[in-house]
């Protein structure tokens, strides 16, 4: 049984970053550091997905995914009008989808020829988009990217805010929309959510909304590690152990952590 961590990042602090960027790391995060915590937790793969900082420079990901020999995939990011051509050379690197970090971002408008071009470009290589925005972009995006019936892939359980009412419309409108055949979600980030003050409880009680909306076969488990801005108040081993606390029904956390991913990510 392969087990894998759907979602990690790594990076340089001395590396060139955008300008205007919402954060920048003041360490390194290294691709070796990162496997030694897929190998004491007995992992076998992990996928990384290219921070904000770095835009559209996917270089320093794709390096770390080279080093990795077959261990690791990617989720990159890049602008809409990028060519069939370069997306299928990242298609050798071990991309399998691409990202769009929309906090501080407006909603953009996926209802156009050049949006319709490329799900439909991803659709052919396999690939999925990855949304990581608050819940009320996701009632906007999830219909319109329905539309184009590419693959989903939701971060952070959707993101409710901290303090966000999640048996509120908007929450509950999100967890209504997602449909088992074009969605899938990461049960991840918790300390950045709505459930901070109590991790275990709100992503049981988050987890039990997707089992009855019928997403067990649609959830991933991610360590995100390694947690920017939040480094002093968890870590890797606290997030593994806090997946434990909330899918403890052994059958299931196999399905979250080997069967769906493997799945998804192609390992």
């Amino acid at each position: 049984m392969y087990t894998v961590d759907t979602h990690a990042h790594i990076f340089n602090q001395h590396d060139d970053f955008i300008e205007h960027a919402r954060y920048t790391p003041s360490y390194t995060a290294s691709v070796a550091e990162f496997l030694d915590r897929l190998d004491t937790h007995q992992l076998h793969y992990g996928v990384l997905i290219q921070p904000s900082f770095y835009g559209t420079d996917n270089s320093a990901m794709l390096q770390a995914v080279a080093e990795a020999k077959g261990r690791l995939k990617a989720v990159i990011v890049v602008d809409p009008d990028i060519s069939a051509q370069e997306l299928q050379q990242y298609c050798q690197q071990g991309v399998c989808g691409i990202r769009l970090n929309l906090f501080g971002q407006p909603i953009p408008d996926v209802d156009t020829p050049q949006w319709e071009k490329l799900t439909q470009i991803l659709k052919t290589l396999g690939w999925h988009i990855e949304l990581h925005c608050p819940p009320g972009y996701l009632l906007v995006l999830l219909p319109a990217f329905k539309r184009h019936g590419v693959d989903i892939v939701i971060d952070h359980l959707g993101r409710p805010a901290y303090g966000q009412d999640l048996d509120g419309e908007v929450f509950q409108q999100f967890i209504s929309l997602l449909d088992p055949k074009y969605h899938w979600i990461k049960l991840s980030g918790l300390y950045r959510l709505a459930c901070a003050d109590n991790a275990v409880e709100c992503g049981r009680q988050i987890y039990e909304m997707l089992k009855a909306q019928g997403m067990l076969s649609r959830i991933v488990w991610g360590s995100d590690w390694p947690h920017t801005q939040h480094e002093h108040e968890t870590d890797y081993s606290q997030n593994w152990q806090l997946l434990h606390e909330i899918v403890q029904d052994e059958n299931e956390r196999r399905q979250i952590l080997s069967t769906n991913p493997c799945k998804l990510f192609g390992f």
